[in-house]
């Protein structure tokens, strides 16, 4: 009796763990197989997405195909031209060109490209200025195959940005994006032509914001990506998830990898509407340049914060001199915005209009002071302007 009780007690306890067993597997595959299918889902989802803003932003990207003439003087060696007849002859004549001599040195073609962007129904282009600074020709193909030849509307050497021209109808158009609502980390996408391959898309995050300090002589506010960007690129447009222009692809570090910086279309569009209305950008100033608060000059200044601009220059004539700002004073704030730097300055003054009265916090040997200035407009062509690196502190 008590061995079949027994084995009534083992076979019932064998059938319970059996059918634990039973469920603790039915629910751990569940659990197994239900994060694996959502997590297919967001990742499909996501490819999808890029599929869509490709979709969507490629038709308004174009190629920019751009032609100049190249004058080299002869070197001549032993009465003659050294490059003549040698394997040279054919390398420095440039991609799909032709030389001839003509007394004064060879004179060739030379073809180059890069990218677009179409901004306007009307057929404006946004790109680089150094993709046709000096080109004799400009050609625009568009993705759907169509050739046209551009006329360059406007050029802006200080942001290295340009506006193209073409006469055409049905074009496509991009819509352009908020790059100050720009996070680091989120998703960005570039499509261009990088070494003639047209329409490329490459994907990648933001790396960073306002970057400066790269020595490239214009002004700096660059939004680096990790989104691959190469020769050919330049001009076209850099993407967030949503299908919105958020820069305009300008340069790489080289031999970095992985490190692209892009003109932030923030930037980019207050110098579009000045080129498209007269061809050239209007900027105000007023008439100083600045430098960062280092350390050493915190310390001979007697400033406790390391906040703020030094005034290295006054110039002459300008209305910051009729206003009373003086080498020496400590620029704290533009209109109550806290300034932090000379590129703080720089942004801060250049999103002012010309006659637009700027209220400056500063100090002035240890003592606040305020002092209102007017902008005007920047000389084109200035003394100050003999310090090209310089630029960026010019406000």
């Amino acid at each position: 009796m008590r061995t079949t009780m027994t084995k009534r007690l083992v076979l019932s306890f064998a059938f319970l763990a059996v059918l634990s067993g039973l469920f603790l597997y039915t629910d751990r595959d569940r659990a197994d197989s239900l994060p694996r299918h959502d997590e297919l889902t967001t990742i499909r989802s996501l490819g999808q997405a890029f599929v869509e803003v490709a979709k969507n932003v490629q038709p308004s990207v174009v190629n920019v195909t751009t032609e100049k003439t190249i004058t080299m003087r002869p070197w001549n060696r032993f009465g003659g031209d050294f490059f003549k007849g040698s394997p040279f002859e054919e390398f420095f004549r440039g991609s799909g060109s032709s030389s001839r001599e003509d007394g004064k040195g060879y004179q060739y073609k030379q073809t180059s490209g890069g990218s677009g962007v179409i901004v306007d129904k009307e057929g404006y282009i946004l790109t680089n200025n150094h993709v046709i600074e000096g080109a004799d020709k400009v050609k625009i193909r568009l993705n759907d195959g169509r050739e046209f030849t551009a006329t360059v509307k406007g050029q802006d050497s200080r942001t290295d940005l340009a506006v193209l021209h073409i006469k055409a109808n049905d074009l496509p158009v991009t819509t352009l994006g908020d790059s100050d609502e720009l996070q680091v980390g989120e998703w960005a996408i570039a499509i261009g032509s990088p070494f003639g391959l047209e329409h490329t898309v490459t994907v990648g995050v933001i790396s960073a914001k306002g970057r400066s300090g790269l020595g490239t002589g214009i002004y700096e506010d660059f939004v680096q990506t990790d989104a691959s960007i190469n020769p050919g690129n330049s001009g076209g447009p850099l993407i967030n998830i949503d299908g919105e222009v958020i820069g305009i692809n300008a340069m790489i570090i080289q031999p970095g990898t992985g490190i692209g910086f892009a003109i932030p279309i923030n930037m980019a569009k207050q110098i579009l509407n000045d080129l498209i209305k007269t061809g050239k950008v209007v900027r105000s100033w007023l008439g100083i340049s600045v430098q960062d608060l280092t350390p050493e000059i915190a310390e001979h200044f007697k400033v406790k914060e390391k906040e703020g601009v030094l005034v290295g220059q006054v110039y002459q004539g300008t209305d910051a001199e009729k206003a009373g700002l003086a080498s020496g004073d400590i620029i704290k704030s533009v209109d109550d915005k806290p300034i932090k730097n000379a590129g703080d300055l720089v942004k801060e003054i250049r999103k002012k209009k010309v006659g637009e009265k700027v209220v400056l916090n500063i100090l002035r040997e240890g003592k606040p002071l305020t002092i209102e200035v007017t902008t005007t407009p920047m000389p084109e062509k200035a003394e100050f302007e003999k310090n090209k690196g310089e630029e960026k502190s010019w406000a």
